[in-house]
């Protein structure tokens, strides 16, 4: 690969003794600065190369004929002037015809969290970026996950959709639900491919892109902390804070010779793979890590987290999506004049693309609706059923789907709207010492009922009791605190039932 001024480089490495918070900062400064950079490759200055993004250490040149998946994500303006290997800045997967699935922070500015504008990247399609029949097509449109977080790397990945389908090139399907358990498991093999760095030590940028063969690591070495030896070399594992099994993969390789086999600089956005032929999958996307083939493993994003997303976004082939065939898990809150309705999706391994849930007045036949998108991970996500009448009971159903279909219904459940106490929240809690604490509160709303508790609760963040005080104006001062961590909030309750505002944290003085 070369570079470009187009550079994303999430995945700069560090040296080793940082900590956690001091390593992410260093990463995003570098981040930054790569936006503007010289080109990478022939006469590229080292500053610029030691601040650019993840290639291959250690890997091997394979058939490229088995490979003709994995393209290349140029800079236009570079491409138009020098050609593509001098404009290639980041990998991607073609995993339908119009499809191409790569990191989040390739097309996002770090800084601002702009997205870059789809008409100044080209899609190449070959394996050697100085072959001058390389075919090239244009982006119409770029989008991001929004789940996507900068200052942690969780959910970096991006589909970018072609002006026109590509023909005649085999695209790479992702992961499926019901193969996760094995093909990234502990210890399963994987592939990463690029066009990155083959260098530890210096500028090493090839035309042609390289294989470097893998090892999963256990989650317990990804965000876990705990170390993992893999062909008698030990690796460091990321704590907690560093890096979330949940949404990231950690792996790497050791070649016989005990070289580690890594992602490097340049290799940003491009695929983890598993499987052979036509079982082949897509399961991770380079993404960043510490350093290139030190005793640290990659991070890839974990692409079976990233199915709702991918499906929404049309980077799931429709033959792989089935209808769901279980209902999704629904509770339902009762609040004043409405209903909050928690919402689950199957567990049935199939994608979702949305839920939704009606509130049926059993005397009229009236109905409500509300409507909620999935989150990572099938993470629980919330709608609210408004304008409805307190004191009424109403029959609460709920459906999840996809473009396929919907699963059955589930419920129903029965709600009742009622006046509960809205305890507003604390917007600013400080320690003034002699072991007092002073909240400034927003008023709780008792929706015209009497409350019987409004105060606030300091709770040690390590457990023990619980000390309060009663809510009379906009401040609050809660005393004979202990000199350690408390989480405080406000209770509120009235006939109908209590609720509690989000925590606030705050060190208690001596």
């Amino acid at each position: 690969m070369a570079g470009s001024e187009w550079i994303s480089t999430y995945r700069v490495r560090m040296g080793r003794g940082s900590d956690a918070v001091r390593r992410r900062l260093i990463a995003l400064a570098a981040i930054v600065v790569a936006w503007s950079l010289v080109p990478l490759g022939a006469g590229a200055s080292s500053a610029a190369t030691a601040q650019s993004a993840p290639r291959i250490v250690n890997g091997t040149q394979e058939d490229p004929s088995a490979y003709p998946w994995i393209v290349s994500l140029l800079s236009r303006s570079r491409y138009d002037r020098d050609g593509a290997f001098q404009s290639q800045f980041c990998g991607g997967t073609l995993t339908t015809p119009t499809t191409i699935v790569t990191a989040a922070h390739c097309v996002t500015d770090q800084e601002t969290g702009a997205q870059r504008d789809p008409a100044a990247i080209l899609i190449g399609f070959g394996s050697s970026l100085r072959d001058g029949r390389m075919r090239v097509a244009d982006v119409s449109t770029i989008t991001v996950n929004p789940a996507y977080a900068r200052r942690t790397a969780s959910n970096d990945v991006a589909v970018l959709t072609l002006a026109q389908p590509v023909e005649g090139v085999t695209p790479l399907e992702p992961i499926t639900a019901a193969e996760i358990a094995t093909l990234t498991a502990s210890g399963a093999p994987v592939r990463a491919v690029g066009w990155g760095n083959t260098s530890a030590d210096d500028k090493a940028y090839p035309d042609v892109f390289r294989v470097g063969r893998m090892t999963v690591f256990p989650d317990a070495s990804c965000g876990g902390g705990e170390d993992y030896v893999l062909n008698g070399v030990r690796f460091i594992g990321f704590r907690a804070g560093e890096a979330d099994a949940a949404v990231m993969i950690c792996a790497a390789g050791v070649s016989p010779a005990g070289l580690v086999i890594d992602a490097c600089q340049g290799d940003s956005g491009g695929p983890l793979v598993a499987g052979d032929g036509a079982a082949a999958r897509l399961v991770g996307v380079v993404s960043w890590g510490e350093e290139c083939a030190t005793n640290r493993p990659g991070v890839y994003t974990r692409i079976s987290s990233e199915l709702d997303f991918l499906a929404s976004a049309g980077a799931i082939p429709v033959s792989d999506i089935v209808v769901p065939t279980t209902p999704p898990t629904l509770e339902v809150l009762p609040r004043a004049g409405r209903l909050i309705v928690n919402l689950t999706p199957p567990s049935d391994g199939s994608t979702v693309t949305a839920m939704a849930a009606t509130a049926v007045d059993p005397a009229t036949g009236q109905s409500w609706n509300c409507f909620a998108t999935p989150r990572p991970a099938n993470a629980t996500s919330q709608c609210t059923i408004e304008g409805l009448t307190d004191g009424l009971t109403y029959q609460v159903t709920a459906i999840a789907g996809n473009d396929q279909g919907n699963s059955p219904v589930a419920g129903p459940v029965e709600g009742t709207p009622v006046p509960l106490p809205d305890p507003g929240s604390i917007t600013k809690l400080r320690a003034i010492g002699d072991r007092q604490v002073v909240a400034t509160v927003t008023p709780t709303d008792a929706h015209g009922t009497e409350l019987t508790l409004n105060q606030v609760a300091c709770q040690p963040a390590a457990g023990g009791r619980t000390i309060t005080a009663p809510i009379t104006g906009r401040k609050v001062t809660v005393a004979k605190l202990k000199p350690v961590k408390y989480t405080c909030r406000i209770e509120a309750a009235n006939a109908y039932g209590e609720l509690q505002s989000a925590p606030k944290p705050v060190l208690v003085k001596r």
